[in-house]
């Protein structure tokens, strides 16, 4: 649900927060993921200069409180719809659980939110001990709502009601909004135990395939794998990462580019079968990765637990699935790390919709100019690479120039 300016009211001093995948984990685990949930939320906010006064989770540990002046509400939300872990928020005024205050209260916001013949439902969720039930808090507070606000012949419609008014009551405070604004993703939230690899070679679809491990709480580390030495192109590739930067809950991003021109151009040009290029041009990118992921001069990379490819079965890159699919197989020649595959399911219109989610204007552009029809799998041998000490140059050449640019 979009979100409307209006229904931010000028009672309003917090929002409230609701994760969905974290409550099935075990104890243990579910108060790591909130701890990091909350600390992710910190960041991001802090990031983006939006003050908060504190925060807190309920006594059952069902929701998150966060605190803010008004005014930084709404840009509170923008950040919020963001951060991987949480299902849904409400910007929203607390009161005490006595149900007095709570109808004083509800009067209040339905003043400013209802007008003259609306129909209206009270939502209410009791979580502790209180003197009333649920029900009997309904009745009481929808009636002094009806009865504070006589002029605007209002109606109760608890099936089809014009407007929604939300009380959460728990524990000693209650919490009263008018809207749920669902997350852009859910999911769980990013911890930096989960780092992955994003391999990408200029297509969207390798994009997609970062922010669906995002969604399941991994920490990304690019590797753009440039194939035309192409300056806007490396802009375009940039600017859509920044996207994704929206996403993650650090000051700073780093990406990462190698030059991936001369390797193919050697590919091309010498006694290679041309109808094997995209099995070379991938095997060639796998030994890389795992010569980078074994560097000890990156204390992060080092860290690294998997990678990731944007191969589908739908055959929307340039790139021949059916040859990105067998060559994963043969990835264990050269790395003992899992590869993911996430967008492995998705149809052509699941993608374009997931795409739309993410941003309206992602730049797309000829990635790859080696690329030739008809394109083969050839199996390979463990001594494969040592046969060439070219290639082996290349490869070494590579990797003493990665191009690291950190995004703030």
């Amino acid at each position: 649900m979009a979100l409307h300016e209006s229904l931010i009211l000028k009672e309003y001093n917090l929002i409230l927060i609701r994760y969905s995948e974290i409550w099935l984990k075990s104890q243990r685990v579910k108060i790591r993921m909130l701890k990091t949930l909350m600390n992710n939320i910190k960041r991001m906010l802090k990031r983006s200069d939006i003050p908060f006064h504190k925060y807190q989770l309920s006594k059952d540990s069902s929701r998150i409180f966060f605190f803010f002046n008004n005014k930084d509400i709404k840009n509170a939300i923008e950040v919020l719809k963001n951060v991987t872990g949480i299902f849904s928020l409400s910007p929203a005024l607390r009161t005490s659980s006595n149900l007095k205050n709570i109808a004083q209260r509800t009067v209040e916001v339905s003043s400013e939110v209802l007008k003259e013949g609306d129909s209206f439902a009270l939502r209410i969720k009791r979580s502790g001990n209180h003197e009333y039930t649920s029900i009997e808090a309904a009745k009481f507070v929808g009636k002094e709502v009806l009865d504070g606000l006589p002029d605007l012949n209002l109606r109760v419609n608890l099936t089809n009601p014009k407007k929604e008014i939300y009380i959460e009551i728990r524990d000693d405070f209650s919490y009263i909004f008018t809207q749920v604004v669902r997350n852009n993703w859910g999911g769980l939230p990013i911890e930096s135990q989960k780092k992955i690899l994003v391999m990408d070679v200029g297509r969207l679809n390798d994009i997609f395939a970062a922010l669906m491990l995002l969604r399941r709480g991994a920490e990304i580390h690019p590797v753009l794998f440039d194939l035309t030495n192409n300056e806007e192109n490396i802009n375009s590739w940039l600017n859509n990462w920044k996207k994704i930067f929206s996403f993650i809950p650090y000051k700073t991003f780093r990406l990462r580019i190698i030059d991936y021109v001369p390797i193919m151009n050697m590919i091309c040009s010498e006694e290679y079968d041309k109808k094997n290029i995209c099995s070379l041009c991938r095997f060639f990118r796998f030994n890389i990765l795992s010569k980078m992921l074994g560097s000890a001069s990156d204390s992060i990379l080092l860290k690294i637990r998997a990678i990731s490819d944007g191969t589908t079965l739908v055959t929307s890159t340039l790139c021949n699935d059916r040859v990105d699919l067998k060559s994963i197989l043969y990835s264990k020649i050269f790395t003992d790390h899992p590869v993911f595959t996430p967008l492995i399911g998705f149809n052509l219109e699941e993608i374009e919709e997931f795409k739309s989610k993410i941003s309206s204007d992602f730049g797309s552009f000829e990635y790859c100019s080696y690329y030739k029809e008809s394109q083969e799998f050839k199996e390979i041998k463990d001594d494969f690479l040592t046969k060439s000490s070219n290639i082996r140059k290349l490869i070494k050449s590579a990797l003493d120039n990665v191009r690291v640019i950190d995004v703030r």
